[in-house]
């Protein structure tokens, strides 16, 4: 059986940019990492992987117009965007957050002393750019099937699943015709399109309709992008 074009994303071949303040894998290139093999999937730009150590902050720019989405794995953080007013996101949320060109974001721990985990992708902006929005989503929600966090028909050019599974258990996910998929594992390991994926990798397919995922353990947790063409 022919497979469908993919790119595997290994989690070993990650960027990794580390301070006393923060740890940060950088899946796709962002900022001082500047892999050309790791440039934007689709809409995707950067997905980033990040440790602040407590008490901590870190900013960011956006380069060209962007939509900023953070989802925390382990506690709070608080988000700034250019209006300047803190947002505190916590694990079962998503923000998204519009930048235009020039704008800054910034992150910061509120915990003293214990380190929080959070991805922040950044994906190209839709024309003119939406309001910021917050995302809410249970963890009984996520069982053993892919729940839309993001839904794919909000005008963003994207839609965001994600899905905790036990071992040995399938899901099937089903493409628009003018959409392609990036899936991400968060936690566990999967079988994606028959490709092994461990934990931190990243996979991208191309023209495909439909994509079948098999968790590989138990409290296997995955993310799965639709990025409108």
């Amino acid at each position: 059986m022919k497979q469908t074009p993919a790119k595997i994303f290994l989690a070993e071949q990650r960027g990794l940019l580390e301070t006393a303040q923060f740890r940060r894998y950088c899946t796709l290139r962002f900022g001082p990492y500047a892999d050309a093999h790791k440039g934007p999937v689709g809409r995707l730009r950067a997905l980033n992987d990040e440790l602040l150590a407590g008490g901590q902050s870190v900013r960011f720019r956006a380069e060209a117009p962007a939509l900023l989405l953070v989802l925390p794995i382990t506690g709070e953080v608080r988000v700034t965007g250019p209006q300047g007013t803190p947002t505190a996101v916590d694990a079962g949320e998503a923000l998204l957050l519009p930048l235009p060109a020039g704008a800054d974001a910034g992150f910061r721990n509120p915990y003293t002393a214990d380190v929080v985990n959070f991805l922040h992708l950044w994906l190209d902006a839709p024309a003119p750019l939406p309001a910021s929005q917050r995302f809410a989503f249970s963890a009984a929600a996520l069982d053993n099937q892919l729940a839309a966090v993001v839904p794919a028909g909000s005008g963003l050019g994207f839609g965001l699943h994600l899905g905790r599974f036990a071992g040995r258990h399938e899901a099937v996910f089903q493409l628009a015709a003018d959409a392609q998929l990036f899936a991400f594992v968060v936690a566990g390991a999967f079988e994606v399109e028959g490709r092994l994926l461990h934990e931190k990798d990243g996979l991208a397919l191309w023209n495909t309709a439909a994509v079948e995922l098999e968790a590989l353990s138990n409290d296997a947790l995955v993310l799965v992008l639709e990025l409108a063409l």
